[in-house]
C-alpha cells in the first residue's frame, strides 16, 4: 500500500498516522528513541507491507499489468491502490478526504523532529501540495507512476501503462474493494500487538 492507504489503516492517533508515512523512511530496527505511538505506527506500517506482499487477493490486479510491466507491478499497484482509495473515499471513511489529509499533515508536523533526513524533501512536498488528497487526480497518479518507471529504467513503458489504466481502471477499483477490507481487518488485529514491541 502507498501513503494514503497506510495512513487510513493507521488512523486514529497522530503517532499512528505519522508512522503510516515514516514507515517507508525509518530503516532497520525501530529506534527506541521514537515516541511510543510513533514506534507502533512504524511497526504497523511494516506489518501491513508484509501482509500485503503475501495476500493472494492482490494477484488479479498484478496480472492486469502486461508482462513487461510485471516486475514493477507491486510498486505500481501501491500507487494505483491509493488512486482507487481516493476515488471511492466515502466508502471507507466517515471524514472528508481533505479533512483527513489535514490530520495527516498535522501529525507529520507534530513529529517533524523524528523525520529521517532522507524523507524530509518528499514529506515537505507532500504537505505543500496536499499530495494525498490529489491522488484522486489521474495526472497526479500518472506522475507518481512515471517516477517509478523512470527509477526502474523503463520510462519508455509509460504510454503503455497509461493506456492500460484508461482501459482497466474500473477493474482495478473492483479489485481494490475486494482486498482493502482484508487489510483493514488485519490492521485492526495488529494494532494492539504493535504497541507490545518487535521490529
Amino acid at each position: 500500500m502507498n501513503f494514503l492507504a497506510h495512513c487510513l489503516l493507521a488512523w486514529p492517533g497522530q503517532g499512528w498516522i505519522a508512522g503510516g508515512v515514516l514507515g517507508d523512511f525509518v530503516k532497520g530496527r525501530v529506534p527506541e528513541s521514537l515516541p511510543t505511538e510513533l514506534r507502533a505506527g512504524v511497526r504497523l506500517h511494516r506489518r501491513i507491507d508484509t501482509f500485503t506482499n503475501r495476500l493472494a487477493d492482490l494477484k488479479p490486479s498484478i496480472v492486469r499489468f502486461d508482462a513487461d510491466l510485471r516486475r514493477a507491478a507491486p510498486v505500481l499497484l501501491d500507487i494505483v491502490a491509493d488512486h482507487c482509495l481516493a476515488l471511492t473515499w466515502p466508502r471507507y471513511a466517515d471524514v472528508a478526504l481533505a479533512d483527513f489529509t489535514a490530520q495527516v499533515y498535522a501529525a507529520l508536523r507534530r513529529f517533524d523532529a523524528c523525520v529521517p533526513v532522507r524523507g524530509r524533501p518528499f514529506i515537505e512536498r507532500m504537505i505543500d501540495t496536499d499530495l494525498l488528497a490529489r491522488y484522486a487526480e489521474p495526472a497526479v497518479r500518472d506522475r507518481a507512476l512515471q517516477y517509478v518507471l523512470s527509477r526502474l529504467r523503463i520510462a519508455h513503458l509509460s504510454p503503455k501503462l497509461a493506456a492500460l489504466l484508461d482501459a482497466q481502471l474500473p477493474a482495478f477499483v473492483e479489485d481494490f474493494h475486494g482486498y482493502f477490507p482484508k487489510l483493514q481487518a488485519f490492521a485492526a488485529v495488529e494494532r494492539p500487538r504493535c504497541l507490545d514491541g518487535g521490529a
